[in-house]
């Protein structure tokens, strides 16, 4: 196996523990994108009645929700303050209130109001179990984006990523700012580089169970899984085509190491490199028509891109020996990727022909496998920055970094696609 696949697999050989979820947020840098300031207030509850809140309470919440989604500076407050929230320029505030109902359930409000006139900007209203008012609480602080940005949040998504449980890589699966985990894998061999379908019903991911890495794909409601292209041997490096579902990964042949294309659901296979080089990490363009990917052709790995079809092959970075894992921004107009600065992995972003070059993240450990929000504004990656391998968020600029996991080793996070519900009118549990 050449240098670029053995540093890619010795990637993953750690000792981790499962352990329990908590945030811990370090800003390291002043955003550079505008943000708004919005008001918070803890929600008011039914005279007498006691909530055994699960983690946090609703407007905690939502504030973290607001925090992290890059486009906010929260302005809490005990109560409603017109003057707190008219110094701080804060137009809009958030409360709520909470009832008990029916069936050991909840009924749970929330409101966005203008400042001034205390208008009803937005409001709705969920009855869920006291566990499924963090998701209501998700639902409509994207509602809140949309109405204020004009745009989809990101606070319904999910993260899946590698853990080690009982001393072995599993993957697992998790609200985007790392509450709700619950392990996909059972296996006693690894499992690693998980990525999302189209819809985000499966997870697509590696396993070395026949002491070789395979592609399998696994169906999150019903637990049911299966290999992909059986007819290769060893395949690996996996990434979705966001328009088509088709999976662009890695194959071992004959010794090389070359791209190919499949369809889950048909089995075929097509193969897009010819080259006697190692070609890894793919990563399709959001208009699908260009494939980011790593390669040592050049003798140290650095990131190319080819139309889809494998045609127009063309180097992309130049700057730094060792530059690896590039994906392309949702909207388009940036890459990330990881590059090894004095034996220290960190992330850059640059534009689209590799100018720009801005680098997110130093003096702070190892920091890669960055993965993009459905919306652009946020990167996920892992770091060892606090001596064990630990997930992140931080905006797309390097600022406002969050840690989302605490203990054990947890690697290689994806960000999941808007989920399918943003699309869907009447849902259950909605009043």
């Amino acid at each position: 196996m050449n240098k670029l696949l053995t540093f890619i697999f010795s990637l993953f050989i750690a000792t981790q523990v499962f352990a329990a979820i908590d945030t811990i947020a370090v800003d390291v840098g002043i955003s550079v994108f505008k943000t708004m300031p919005i008001g918070v207030v803890p929600f008011s509850e039914s005279s007498g009645e006691a909530f055994d809140w699960p983690d946090e309470k609703a407007h905690e919440v939502i504030e973290r929700d607001l925090n992290l989604s890059g486009r906010f500076d929260v302005i809490s407050s005990e109560k409603f303050d017109l003057v707190k929230f008219s110094r701080a320029r804060a137009k809009f505030y958030i409360t709520g209130r909470v009832e008990k109902a029916l069936n050991n359930k909840i009924k749970i409000s929330f409101y966005l109001y203008a400042t001034q006139s205390k208008n009803l900007v937005l409001g709705e209203t969920f009855t869920v179990s006291l566990i499924d008012s963090r998701q209501a609480a998700h639902e409509f602080v994207d509602k809140v984006i949309f109405q204020l940005w004009g745009v989809h949040g990101v606070a319904s998504t999910k993260l899946v990523w590698v853990s080690k449980i009982d001393g072995v890589k599993q993957v697992v699966v998790a609200d985007y700012d790392g509450f709700h985990r619950r392990q996909l894998t059972f296996d006693s061999t690894i499992s690693m580089m998980p990525v999302w379908s189209q819809n985000n019903e499966r997870v697509i991911f590696v396993s070395f169970r026949n002491n070789k890495p395979q592609l399998y794909i696994k169906d999150i409601a019903t637990g049911t899984q299966k290999r992909l292209f059986k007819n290769l041997e060893q395949s690996f490096s996996p990434a979705v085509n966001p328009n088509t579902g088709e999976v662009v990964f890695s194959a071992i042949i004959d010794g090389r190491t070359d791209l190919y294309v499949g369809d889950y659901e048909t089995q075929k296979v097509r193969r897009l490199s010819f080259l006697k080089s190692s070609q890894t990490s793919p990563s399709w363009s959001p208009n699908s028509a260009e494939i980011l990917f790593t390669s040592d052709r050049g003798g140290t790995p650095q990131i190319y891109v080819m139309n889809s079809d494998g045609t127009d092959m063309r180097r992309m970075t130049f700057m730094g020996r060792y530059n690896e894992r590039a994906s392309w921004a949702p909207t388009g107009d940036r890459i990330v990727y990881t590059s090894m600065d004095e034996g220290k992995m960190n992330i850059y972003t640059c534009a689209i022909d590799g100018s720009d070059i801005v680098q997110l993240t130093s003096s702070a450990g190892n920091n890669e496998r960055p993965s993009w929000s459905p919306d652009g504004m946020l990167i996920t990656f892992s770091s060892d920055r606090t001596g064990t391998h630990q997930i992140y968020i931080m905006r797309r600029d390097g600022s406002n970094v969050t840690r989302i996991t605490k203990g054990g080793e947890n690697t290689a996070p994806t960000w999941s696609w808007y989920p399918v519900h943003k699309q869907t009118k009447n849902k259950e549990g909605r009043e």
